[in-house]
Order: C-alpha cells, then structure tokens, then sequence
C-alpha cells in the first residue's frame, strides 16, 4: 500500500476484499420453465457487483481470448450451435492503476447467433461469482457422490457426467443455472442417471 499526498492508497486486493464483503449472498430471482428451478440470473449478479465495484473506482474488462463452434443435432432433428469460449476478465484499479486479470470458459448453445453472446454472459456469471465466492443457498459437494462404492467401503466424488451437461445444453440452449439446476436434483435424491432421464423426458415433450 503506497501514499498518495500523505494518504495511504488501498490495493486492488483490498478493495476487492470489501466487495467481497458486501455481496453476501444473491436471491434467485431467475425461474426455469423448462427443467422447474430457480436460480440466480447473470442480471441480479452484475447489478450487486457493480455497485460495490463502482463505489471503489474499480472496473471489470472482459477479453474473448477464444472460440470454438460445433454443430449439435436436436432430438427433433434440428441443428444448433454450441460455442465455447475462453474469456480473459480483467480487475481494474481506477485510482491506482492495478490490475487482476483472470480466464475462465463459458458455454452457450443456439439455433441462430446468440451462441456467442450466451457464452460470454455465463461465463461473466460464474467468473464474478467465484471471484467473491458468493452463495447462492446451493452447495454442489453436499452430495456429490458417486452411486458406486469401493471395495474398502469407500465412496468416489465425482462431478456432473458430460451426458447430462450436453443434455442440460440442449433443452435450455445454455449453461446458465446448471450448477444450481444440479444441487436442486441432488436434494430431491436424484442420481445423475434419473437427472438425465428428466432431462430427456423435458427433450422429449418440448419437441413433441
């Protein structure tokens, strides 16, 4: 921490530590239709963060580094798009100049040309929810557990199948809430093979 005109300048790290502070927790103000969960929209997440980060002259520059596009065919035979980008966000100190600056991946999938903008929102999301660990009132590891055991009677953490991720994709168009969607499964006592059967029977009677 260095003095400007005799006053000691706070870090960026310190700054960002009291927003940590004062976003304590984001409602889930977003509603599902199609798989019936609530979950925490990218627009309540910026709206909290924003405030905080403003209050501090602090700004937030996002950076596409990269991205992929592949072709995804429905259940109902149509072809849409999935998109996996690479963003590069950037922690800016208005006052001091500093900067942290980290990647992280989003997905979005689209039958016309929001792949891309899907991809970037989501990945904004979780990029600021991880950096200030901010709850949600979800907690994936409460049981993630593998349906199998060992034979030293011993259970094996796991994370979500790619199966159910790419079906989770298909009936929403996106990634947004799927963490959320996950831990609200997880409490109803579902396995990810009855998760993915849910998801397909939503597949199915959408595209019916």
């Amino acid at each position: 921490m260095r003095e400007v005109d005799g006053l000691k300048e706070r870090s960026l790290v310190t700054k960002l530590a009291e927003v940590m502070s004062q976003v304590k927790h984001i409602p889930k103000n977003g509603f599902n239709k199609f798989h019936k969960y609530h979950y925490a929209t990218e627009a309540d997440v910026n709206e909290k963060v924003r405030e905080e980060l403003f209050k501090r002259n602090v700004v937030l520059i996002p950076n596409m580094k990269s991205h992929t596009v592949r072709e995804h065919k429905t259940n109902a035979n149509k072809t849409e798009y999935i998109v996996t980008a690479e963003i590069e966000f950037t922690f800016m100190d208005g006052d001091s100049g500093e900067t942290i600056a980290f990647t992280v991946f989003g997905e979005g999938q689209d039958a016309g040309d929001k792949g891309v903008y899907k991809a970037i929102t989501g990945a904004q999301k979780y990029a600021l929810m991880k950096a200030f660990m901010i709850p949600t009132g979800d907690d994936p590891e409460a049981d993630n557990q593998n349906e199998n055991e060992t034979g030293q009677g011993k259970t094996i953490k796991n994370d979500p199948p790619a199966a159910l991720k790419a079906k989770y994709q298909m009936g929403k168009g996106s990634l947004d809430g799927f963490e959320e969607w996950v831990a609200d499964q997880r409490s109803k006592g579902r396995s990810f093979n009855q998760m993915e059967h849910v998801l397909q029977q939503a597949i199915e009677k959408k595209g019916a």
